[in-house]
């Protein structure tokens, strides 16, 4: 549907390959994808990602595991195996979809915000690599998104401070594919989240971790009803 869209709305060619990405070949399937369809790939998204609010010792295993595969080892992946492709351009990119949370140490999304904090430090250190080959490595990283039910959900859970902060998918795209074009390490939609970050910096890590948690605590229990 979301090609099918695109090729309307912009009379552009639009391939699309349905895939598991949690699957330990999968990577390596999509950079064959791309490889034996002759595809020149000069931009790469890293965007697939699970979020989700649980009691840690009390989720199943399959759980984390599910979100350990996607977000990181996916990402990290396809990443790797599509570096030559890139190298061959000019100029080409990689963005990967980070999250505010890469900053917090979050009870209740302790895998999660683990995982986000571990794109942030990856994105840093590979553009350290890459620098001077030609390949511009960014990470973006929103606030909430409203992306499916579920996550329309768990952000009603914060009020009046979640219109404060979230923005709507199609602005932080925009965002985001212009930081990229810009060369940009890190980028982090919105005026109110960038002032966030600086004034959380302020508040003793014990205390910002309770306060989060508190936060959070309330987002779990209603995802549970």
């Amino acid at each position: 549907e979301t090609a099918s869209g695109i090729r309307k709305e912009f009379n552009v060619t639009v391939q699309t390959m349905a895939i598991d990405l949690t699957g330990l070949e999968a990577p390596a399937r999509v950079a064959e994808w791309c490889r034996i369809n002759r595809y020149r790939v000069n931009i790469l998204v890293n965007n697939a990602g699970l979020a989700g609010s649980v009691v840690f010792e009390e989720s199943d295993p399959i759980y984390s595991d599910a979100r350990i595969l996607l977000n990181i080892r996916a990402l990290v992946l396809l990443t790797r195996l599509m570096i030559k492709e890139l190298e061959s351009h000019e100029r080409a990119f990689i963005l990967n979809t980070g999250s505010i949370s890469a900053y917090y140490s979050i009870a209740y999304k302790s895998v999660y915000s683990a995982s986000k904090a571990f794109v942030l430090t990856f994105t840093r250190a590979l553009r350290q690599e890459l620098n001077g080959r030609g390949i511009s490595i960014t990470v973006v990283n929103p606030n909430g998104v409203r992306t499916n039910l579920g996550t329309h959900k768990r952000i009603a859970t914060h009020g009046k401070y979640a219109n404060l902060v979230i923005l709507p998918a199609e602005k932080i795209a925009r965002i985001a594919i212009t930081g990229m074009l810009k060369g940009k390490t890190v980028v982090i939609p919105g005026k109110w989240n960038r002032v966030l970050l600086v004034i959380t910096k302020l508040i003793p890590p014990g205390l910002r971790e309770r306060r989060v948690a508190t936060m959070f605590r309330k987002e779990l229990l209603e995802s549970q009803k």
